[in-house]
């Protein structure tokens, strides 16, 4: 039994897309074996909290980490203890069992590109990842479910639909019975941030150095963020999903969108 643990960066409406800050899109998917997830890979991520802020019962929260606070976060003030955290992720993201997928969209050529009708940025990028979860899980036999941190009521029930309908119908590029077959539900999980879901706090930790990542390669620039870029080493060497022919991973483990 897997799970793919999602986490967003940036905004999905269209206002304001011109505006470099305000243009992209990511979602980055964590895939995790269920039982590990909430035994292993939980008790390791607890470790970390009670090592560093002195207790398990907070959630890691990457924007808290970087403005290092409220408190406990304001424990990471302190250059030794904030070298010695990263450096601790850093072992986590690269020893623990797990497979990530990516996709960003460009929301400013989304618009441009189609004028009569688009597909909302949000439920874009999400049935892109879920095609790719799916096709994943096909190719060697697992089944599994979908969890999203919540975001509001409204989006909340908006995102469910699309998912129900994904699972019902299927998508232009894969059929119902592929994602009926691998997904062991029609029924999209929603958890907020107080759950504590060590998968999610991964999905969250991991987003923004990854979409960041694939924003600079379409600029043709350089990730300036130190750590960002060790986090994306890490992943670009072991934990993307490739095409298991020739290894390639654009197109299996990230996507970058419009077509």
């Amino acid at each position: 039994m897997y799970r793919l643990f999602v986490d967003e960066v940036g905004h999905e409406d269209f206002g304001g897309c011109e505006i470099p800050e305000q243009r992209y899109l990511g979602l980055t998917g964590i895939v995790m074996n269920l039982a590990y997830e909430q035994g292993g890979f939980t008790a390791r991520l607890n470790q970390l909290k009670r090592e560093t802020f002195g207790r398990e019962d907070m959630v890691l929260h990457r924007r808290e980490i970087l403005n290092r606070c409220p408190a406990p976060f304001d424990r990471l003030r302190d250059e030794q203890t904030r070298s010695t955290f990263d450096a601790a992720c850093l072992k986590i993201y690269e020893e623990s069992q797990y497979r990530a997928l990516t996709v960003v969209i460009d929301k400013a050529e989304h618009k441009r590109v189609y004028t009569v009708w688009r597909f909302h940025p949000y439920h874009y990028c999400m049935t892109c990842l879920l095609e790719r979860y799916a096709l994943w899980m096909t190719r060697r036999g697992y089944r599994g479910d979908v969890m999203f941190e919540s975001r509001g009521k409204k989006q909340n029930k908006r995102l469910a639909k699309s998912y129900q309908r994904i699972f019902r119908r299927g998508t232009e590029n894969l059929r119902a019975d592929v994602f009926q077959r691998c997904l062991t539900t029609g029924e999209l999980k929603i958890q907020p941030k107080s759950a504590n879901v060590a998968g999610l706090q991964l999905a969250d930790l991991m987003a923004s150095p990854l979409c960041r990542d694939l924003i600079c390669n379409s600029l043709n620039e350089s990730m300036k963020a130190g750590f960002g870029k060790a986090v994306v080493d890490i992943v670009r060497k072991t934990k993307y999903d490739r095409n298991p022919r020739n290894g390639e991973i654009k197109g299996w483990g990230t996507k970058w969108l419009p077509k």
